[in-house]
């Protein structure tokens, strides 16, 4: 039986209830995390300070005694500046949520939370801020469990299987004053079952120095099924930054190219950028071939807004953090509302992602662009029409 790959990372939980300090340490020891507790901000400080550089991720509740978790991100930001923290709260207040995104919060994790939601925060959390600490954490693993070629090996096989057994699911994004179609956004899927999870085969591509060659097949996978659909349909297709660096993307060997205007590349891992040179001209590149880009993510922390300046993007996709319980939220109906205005102040069209009911919906038509998520269509491997809500 193939065994799970783990994060190699550490994660530090902050709470004053002993109870969810055990069910986060349940929950993420069991996705591979290396767990430190605290019980409230100023032991969360005092973990931080000891455990340096080592932490990948702080998941902090924000009303707790002696130091609450407002207070913790002021004062972590003076010992680390972009260690990514999730704060957990019930309902924030408007003023708590400007403070927390200013000292760098990625996004509240609402209470009562499910446990793959957690897990799935968290992973996403250190992914994508924190790419180079997790690389670190591995190195260190690697070399304290004497890991050599034969895990490599082991590694490059589950990832070849991967790719092999690799294909698309294609999800609507609708206009949201009709709900007409848009466009489809493409997802890759595979069926091995080690690395059935996207952020954990990216997680192996970069270990393995192979992101391009992901980049690749999405790419290829892409262009088959778009050839066979509708001239007028567009896509939104992800496409990680150290994909920049692969030279087939600026090449008539880039088989998007045909369809350059009719595609929307999708930015994630937007913290890579600021490891890589000449982005700007690359992307201006990309531009003058006719693609279009996204960033998405946009409300789960400072590097998010940092990015509309970088990459000026035409779409903007807002962190679905922000969408969930929205109905019932006035602090998060507010920030939706500023940042949309933003957004469109730049000239960027903004979509709403992870709408899943009809009462979300409604709350967004009159602040965004674009929306998606299951209640207009779940992934699927065919060009689904969107489905039509009640």
């Amino acid at each position: 039986m193939t065994s799970p790959l783990r994060h190699f990372g550490k994660v530090l939980v902050i709470d004053d209830d002993s109870s969810v300090r055990a069910l986060c340490k349940q929950v993420l020891s069991r996705e591979g995390w290396d767990v430190v507790l605290a019980e409230n901000g100023q032991e969360g400080v005092d973990r931080v300070r000891e455990a340096g550089s080592d932490l990948d991720c702080v998941v902090s509740d924000v009303n707790m005694p002696v130091l609450d978790g407002y207070g913790f991100l002021r004062a972590v930001r003076d010992l680390d500046g972009d260690l990514p923290v999730l704060l957990m709260t019930g309902e924030p207040g408007l003023d708590g949520a400007v403070e927390a995104i200013d000292h760098g919060a990625i996004s509240y994790l609402a209470k009562p939370f499910h446990a793959e939601r957690l897990a799935a925060a968290v992973a996403h959390a250190a992914r994508s801020h924190g790419v180079a600490r997790m690389r670190r954490r591995a190195m260190a693993f690697s070399e304290a469990h004497d890991l050599g070629a034969e895990d490599r090996s082991e590694l490059e096989r589950r990832f070849r299987r991967a790719i092999d057994a690799r294909w698309l699911v294609f999800q609507p994004i609708v206009h949201a004053a009709t709900g007409a179609l848009h466009a489809y956004e493409a997802l890759l899927r595979t069926s091995e079952a080690s690395l059935q999870r996207p952020d954990v085969l990216i997680g192996v591509a970069e270990r393995l120095g192979r992101v391009p060659e992901l980049g690749r097949a999405v790419r290829h996978a892409a262009a088959a099924v778009a050839s066979a659909a509708p001239p007028a349909t567009r896509f939104f297709i992800n496409l990680h930054p150290l994909e920049l660096t692969d030279e087939e993307l600026f090449t008539s060997a880039n088989p998007l190219v045909p369809i350059a205007s009719r595609v929307v590349l999708e930015l994630t891992e937007r913290a890579r950028l600021e490891t890589l040179t000449d982005t700007p001209r690359r992307i201006a590149m990309l531009r003058a071939m006719g693609f279009r880009f996204a960033i998405d993510d946009l409300g789960a922390g400072y590097a998010g807004l940092g990015s509309l300046a970088a990459i000026e993007p035409e779409v903007v996709k807002l962190d679905m953090a922000l969408v969930r319980d929205i109905a019932t939220n006035t602090t998060k109906r507010r920030i939706v509302a500023a940042t949309a205005n933003l957004c469109r102040e730049l000239g960027s069209q903004v979509v709403a992602e992870g709408i899943e009911t009809n009462e979300e919906r409604d709350v967004l038509v009159g602040h965004v662009d674009l929306l998606q998520g299951y209640l207009f269509g779940k992934p699927q491997r065919e060009l689904a029409a969107p489905l039509t809500p009640p």
